[in-house]
């Protein structure tokens, strides 16, 4: 957003916003590849204070930024409608201007960062778990391979013409290419959500040393570890006697925020305990409601539709499918069936 306000001299109407994206253009790099880290294996999706050390290059933005920053708001508009005027400026060596080398360096450290990331997703590979996060994180670290290295590229191109800035910022297909990238980027966690809200799968388990991963041996023989019986109490008394099964469109995440644990663990839960995921599970038991219900002859007083969006259905289809899975006949069979009696 900052850019595209500057590149466009809207950045005028909003002196405060000018070189504040500096510092988080350096922290993309380390976040994407912690991100990337955590998604591979679960077990490294929590933030510690070691990863503290990636980010250690923010550091020189900080104190680039710095001097513009401690201008009181006068002389910061001032800043910002000489660069809305002359773009040279924004890539020049001026006192409140960031130093050029930056808009080398940044893309160059988030590049490397992304080789760092096909390297660690290689050697995930290497073990042939989870085929398809693997191919996700290929993708995933080649789209941002291409991305940051086209941002080198273009950045070089600024600083090496100075006088086609504007050119190159608004009509270069290397800009187009960009876009279509980020495009790419954006519909792989469309096609992948789980990425997104770290639906992680329970056989990923690798041991790390240093930042590499050293070779799995005799996995077969790890014991699974027994299930938390402090969790069991949290997630029944939270589904059961809460009844928040009947919460429609009912999410893993949001009962994860609501125990305060992360997605993963409570994944893990549900494949262990209960032996199914959470959207069985939950739609089982809507249906031992709704069977509850139609036993008792309330079918008498609601249709079947009322009792199924009471019990948390979103759809009626939905309903039918799930009602059929479980009793192995339509809830129209079933309620023939009872009607007979």
């Amino acid at each position: 957003m900052i850019f595209l306000l500057t590149s466009t001299g809207n950045i005028k109407f909003y002196p405060l916003l000018f070189n504040k994206g500096l510092p988080l253009y350096y922290a993309i790099g380390p976040c994407f590849y912690l991100y990337l880290k955590g998604e591979l294996n679960p077990e490294f999706s929590k933030f510690k204070k070691k990863h503290l050390l990636h980010f250690i290059i923010i550091i020189p933005a900080l104190i680039s930024v710095m001097p513009y920053n401690l201008l009181d708001i006068e002389q910061q508009q001032l800043i910002v409608n000489r660069a809305a005027k002359d773009i040279h400026y924004t890539f020049s060596t001026a006192k409140y201007i960031v130093e050029p080398w930056h808009w080398f360096t940044f893309p160059l450290s988030a590049l490397t960062y992304s080789i760092l990331q096909i390297r660690l997703t290689y050697i995930f590979a290497r073990h042939k778990r989870n085929i398809k996060t693997i191919r996700w994180a290929y993708i995933f670290s080649g789209l941002l391979t291409l991305i940051f290295s086209g941002m080198l590229v273009l950045n070089i191109a600024i600083l090496r013409n100075a006088n086609d800035a504007y050119f190159i910022l608004h009509r270069s297909p290397l800009i187009l290419s960009l876009a279509l990238t980020f495009l790419l980027l954006s519909l792989s966690f469309f096609l992948n959500p789980e990425t997104i809200f770290g639906l992680a799968t329970k056989s990923d388990n690798f041991n790390i040393s240093g930042s590499d991963l050293e070779d799995i041996t005799n996995s077969e023989k790890r014991k699974t570890r027994p299930v938390d019986e402090k969790l069991i109490e949290q997630v029944e008394h939270r589904i059961m006697e809460k009844e928040i099964f009947k919460q429609a469109g009912l999410t893993m995440s949001e009962l994860a925020a609501q125990l305060d644990i992360p997605n993963h663990k409570l994944s893990d839960f549900f494949n262990k305990h209960y032996q199914s995921n959470f959207n069985t599970h939950i739609n089982n038991l809507r249906i031992a409601y709704i069977k509850k219900r139609l036993d008792s002859g309330d079918w008498k007083q609601y249709t079947l539709e009322a009792i199924a969006l009471e019990a948390g259905f979103s759809s009626r289809n939905t309903f039918f499918i799930a009602f059929k899975k479980v009793m192995d006949k339509s809830p129209s069979a079933y309620l023939a069936g009872l009607k007979g009696k």
